[in-house]
């Protein structure tokens, strides 16, 4: 029964996709998107419930596996090279000439795509995790997705509709990530990676505007990178490591029992490279930065339940075998200079789409900082933040879309006052803003849990508490504009939200705070089984409703949710009893007294008796090019790589 679960997390999403495709009718597609998300959220969930086992599939119509999977390859390969040709970038096809030539080496000189790894699928603890964020938040964002795309094409109208062909993308997505956390072969992980690859190059490229195909090719080659740096890893692997070397359980028993040999580090630090593409870590942050030109559905898929979690996941994955070397203290330190770097650079942004563009590639850059870290309590802390991360951040990308497709910007300053507009969508925004940064919500706890796992590396810890500062800085400026009252508005108007959107939104928002009011019980059973499989310990306890942090020898802080709950709780019954003044009772804008009018105006007199309109914006740090800064900040990042692949050869 349990291997029947993996088959239709695998299988239907295809079979969904397909549909998506061949049905022309939104009503089917509906259908079709809402039926898959559930089964595939019901799965996930029985995944949890069934614990974790082991999958070896068996061929299909009497070809083994591992064949269809060398094929699949080189179909892919050969489709990437095509889109290279099509859009005459050398980058692209010369990247992909390289895959070919290491995969024809692998397959065809070593034969080592014939070679049997049993189990070739490992259903653990954390790939249970992975699942339960790809297919409930995943699913979520294609039911999202139905509705966003059709009203897209209302405001930027196609001869001929794409929504079939976006859809299939879409959910296609969601197939390829669970055969990605699930695959216990490295080649089999490869083939999955390099489908979330070419699926992000569709879904950014999806408007065949010129910036959106710039922006496309771009995240291809970066990714691709990534790609060149999996395929060596699984070359050197076969030809340094001797047994099941494309094992990743194998990798990780041989770690434990016999230590690390210079050439599973140097072949480790390859995976951990193309985690950092895939993740869009510094100095490759522009793929996902171009990524925002995309429906927006796209985005929230890719920065929160699929794409970008699948570099973190991989580096989490290997986190056991480098532990305790210079490797995994040069992890920690990168990671920790995305974080602060990035976090800065999203404080000079008004855009609201690049904002969370920034934060998702900075909170990346605290997993793979905690991965870095390398403790159970790090590690505890970097799988927190994965799943908090997820639903919110998604839940933020799917909440700008709908402004967007409301006001007609994504532009901060323009929702200035949005609680009188779009008072519905106002709130599910600020519960998202608020559990990214606050007490007592799930974000705040995972970070906790670094800076406490980071107190023997003092430049991460102090990376880590100014990211943190100008953190709160960007989502408070966010926070203020869109609760900006504005004089003259009596009464709210009231909000029509698509059903797509009342799922999505409102699941995602019930997530957020339902995650953070049960953060102990989700560290206790979701996340410390997880750690306590790869160390010994699970670096967080719970006790009495606290969290308590646990090094091998003694206890190092903790951290008790309920009682934040319980003012944030006095505060909202203390608000809502509050009597409210009515417009009689509100006064204007004083304005030092020199209003040019009655309450309407918003005028004053400056200089010279001219009549000037009030204007209030949040200040964006302007001196700070970005361009500039991300220059110096990119050949940084440059040189902690080179010596971060360079530390493991010596």
């Amino acid at each position: 029964m349990s291997e029947h679960l993996v088959a239709i997390a695998i299988w239907l999403p295809v079979i969904a996709a397909l549909l998506c495709y061949w049905g022309r009718s939104y009503k089917a597609r509906n259908v079709i998107v809402f039926l898959t998300g559930i089964v595939l959220a019901v799965v996930s969930v029985e995944l949890f419930i069934v614990g974790p086992f082991d999958y070896q599939p068996t061929g299909i119509f009497g070809i083994p596996w591992n064949e269809i999977i060398t094929a699949a390859d080189f179909g892919l390969m050969a489709l990437i090279l095509y889109i290279g040709f099509k859009y005459r970038n050398s980058l692209i096809m010369v990247l992909t000439l390289i895959q070919v030539v290491l995969l024809v080496y692998f397959d065809f000189v070593m034969g080592g795509g014939h070679a049997e790894i049993s189990p070739n699928f490992v259903i653990d603890n954390l790939a249970i995790i992975m699942s339960l964020i790809i297919n409930i938040v995943g699913s979520l964002i294609c039911i999202y997705g139905v509705r966003y795309i059709a009203e897209h094409e209302e405001h930027h109208p196609v001869p001929k509709s794409r929504q079939p062909r976006f859809m299939f993308w879409l959910v296609i997505f969601l197939a390829a990530m669970n055969g990605l956390v699930f695959s216990n072969n490295l080649y089999w992980l490869y083939f999955f990676w390099e489908v979330t690859t070419l699926c992000s190059f569709q879904l950014i490229s999806h408007d065949l505007t010129e910036i959106a195909i710039k922006n496309a090719c771009r995240a291809l080659w970066m990714n691709m990178v990534g790609g060149v740096a999996f395929a060596a890893a699984i070359v050197y692997l076969c030809t340094a490591v001797s047994g099941d070397a494309l094992s990743i359980r194998y990798l990780l028993q041989t770690a434990s029992n016999s230590g690390v040999t210079s050439a599973l580090l140097f072949s480790v630090a390859l995976l951990v490279f193309a985690g950092f593409t895939k993740s869009a870590q510094l100095p490759f942050q522009s793929w996902l930065l171009g990524a925002m030109v995309a429906p927006t559905p796209v985005s929230a898929l890719l920065h929160s339940s699929t794409m970008v979690k699948a570099g973190v996941y991989l580096v989490v994955r290997m986190a056991p075998i480098y532990q305790g070397t210079y490797l995994s203290d040069l992890i920690a330190v990168a990671g920790a200079f995305t974080f602060l770097a990035t976090s800065v650079l999203a404080c000079t942004q008004s855009n609201a789409k690049r904002v969370l563009a920034y934060s998702t590639i900075a909170n990346l850059g605290l997993i793979i900082a905690c991965a870095g870290i390398n403790t159970p309590m790090a590690i505890s802390a970097a799988m927190a933040l994965m799943i908090f991360h997820a639903v919110s951040k998604g839940l933020l990308f799917l909440c700008t879309g709908t402004i967007e497709l409301n006001i007609g910007s994504r532009d901060i300053e323009d929702m200035e006052g949005l609680i009188d507009r779009m008072p519905v969508t106002t709130k599910i925004v600020a519960i998202g803003v608020v559990s990214m940064f606050l007490p007592p919500f799930g974000m705040l706890i995972g970070k906790w849990a670094s800076l406490e796992a980071a107190v023997n590396l003092p430049l991460v810890a102090l990376m880590f508490v100014m990211a943190s500062a100008v953190t709160a800085l960007f989502w408070i400026k966010w926070l203020g504009r869109l609760l900006e009252g504005r004089p003259g508005v009596t009464k709210p108007p009231a909000e029509y939200l698509a059903p797509h959107y009342i799922i999505s939104l409102g699941g995602l928002a019930l997530g957020a705070v339902v995650l953070g009011i049960f953060a102990v019980p989700i560290m206790n059973h979701v996340v410390a089984p997880a750690v306590q499989a790869s160390y010994q310990i699970t670096g967080l306890i719970t006790s009495g409703g606290s969290i308590i942090g646990q090094s091998a020898f003694k206890t190092i802080g903790s951290f008790t949710a309920w009682p934040l709950f319980a003012v944030l709780l006095a505060i909202l019954v203390i608000y809502w009893l509050i009597p409210k003044p009515d417009q009689s009772s509100v006064r204007r804008v004083y304005m030092c007294g020199v209003n040019t009018g009655e309450f309407e105006s918003s005028e004053y007199f400056t200089t010279g008796d001219t009549a000037t309109e009030l204007c209030l914006s949040n200040y964006y740090f302007t001196a700070i090019n970005e361009d500039k800064f991300s220059t110096v900040i990119n050949i940084a990042a440059i040189v902690v790589i080179l010596i971060l692949l360079g530390v493991t050869v010596l």
